[in-house]
């Protein structure tokens, strides 16, 4: 006789099945690097990924971390991929940074600093910023490719609105070079470009490329204290060497402002994800962060990435392997003197990945500066 299995109980209600597609995800943060310190905190992650597919349609993240040298960083965030239904990519956000040990070594300054002091009050300032951002992509080609990641390109739009205040010490590099940039500055930015996108997955691609081409616009219409703009352009390709557990990545940057660009511009790189340049935990490693900063900024990194084993936690897969990498990196602040001078870096590290969602890196980075000890969630690109 067959019987019917009865729905597993709690007291007088059925037990409902976890849908495995939605995951939320509670994780510690740990990272450091010279300039901030040793960074704990923690994040939310929440996901929802359709079975087979490598890409996630919805993550959403909040975050508070806090350094041992005061440094706060707090962050809300959501990227939605399809919901219109039109293959397009939604990301938005707000964020919120206290720093009271913002690094400044002064404005296209190639001078050696090897042996001073780099992280002492001559050459930080406070820095805290505060704002959001909106953007859209919208597809507006598909390329699919049999037993390949399809490629999209599409037409990138991004609102971003953020207040700087800067303050330095009286006994400063800012006070004494520069003192007209202790203020408060808006930015309001325009962003309008094209990306395009073959990866086979968002955090820890093996193969693919991800090229953007933006454009921003800032001024008073823009609610900017300063008129300026930006031209960005940010090559990564991902290339399996044989098997997927050997990757050779590599990225190629151009970044020029012109007009009055505040401070904060000055030391980052624009594009999909703005980022400290020249010289930090994702590019320029082995450099002190924002080390060197001006106009016009080219960059080049290459990195071998080997994960050669892999565990079953449950569910969940965890990779482990290594990496070696090699950066050189070119500013100025004008483009007829960008090949003047050339900070070469390179060095290696550990890699965890789990589930090729979370990364986990450990590297050390040597300059002609000195070298750092970098700990960080996820690749440099």
């Amino acid at each position: 006789m067959f019987v019917k299995p009865r729905p597993s109980r709690v007291g007088n209600k059925p037990r409902r099945k976890r849908d495995p597609n939605h995951k939320f995800l509670p994780l510690p943060h740990v990272s450091s690097q010279p300039t901030t310190g040793l960074t704990l905190g923690g994040s939310l992650n929440y996901s929802y990924r359709r079975p087979g597919e490598e890409f996630n349609r919805a993550y959403l993240l909040a975050w508070s971390r806090v350094s041992t040298r005061g440094v706060q960083d707090h962050i809300a965030s959501g990227r939605l991929r399809d919901v219109l239904g039109r293959n397009e990519v939604i990301q938005f956000g707000v964020w919120i940074s206290l720093d009271p040990v913002y690094p400044f070594y002064g404005i296209n300054n190639h001078e050696n600093l090897a042996g001073t002091d780099l992280i002492g009050p001559y050459n930080r300032i406070s820095m805290d910023n505060y704002g959001g951002w909106f953007t859209y992509e919208h597809p507006l080609w598909v390329l699919h490719r049999p037993g390949r990641p399809v490629g999209t390109l599409r037409q990138y739009t991004g609102l971003f609105y953020y207040v700087d205040v800067v303050r330095g010490a009286a006994q400063s590099r800012l006070t004494e070079q520069n003192p007209e940039l202790i203020r408060t500055d808006r930015r309001g930015i325009l962003r309008a470009g094209l990306t395009w996108d073959s990866r086979d997955n968002d955090w820890s691609p093996h193969e693919g490329s991800l090229i953007d081409l933006t454009v921003d616009a800032a001024g008073p219409y823009t609610g900017s204290t300063s008129g300026w703009g930006r031209v960005h352009g940010t090559a990564r390709n991902f290339w399996p060497l044989g098997t997927s557990s050997l990757v050779f990545a590599h990225r190629v940057t151009l970044d020029a402002l012109w007009g009055a660009p505040p401070l904060m511009a000055l030391g980052e790189l624009g594009g999909l994800f703005p980022m400290d340049a020249y010289g930090g935990a994702f590019v320029g490693r082995g450099f002190a962060r924002r080390r060197y900063i001006g106009n016009i900024k080219a960059t080049a990194s290459a990195e071998i990435r080997f994960a050669p084993l892999e565990f079953d936690l449950g569910r969940s897969k965890l990779g482990v392997g290594f990496e070696g990498f090699f950066e050189v990196g070119l500013v100025s602040m004008k483009i007829a003197d960008l090949f003047k001078a050339w900070y070469p870096s390179g060095g290696p590290g550990l890699l965890l990945i789990w589930n090729r969602f979370v990364v986990f890196r450990v590297e050390a980075g040597f300059s002609r500066e000195g070298g750092a000890l970098y700990l960080q969630s996820e690749h440099a690109f």
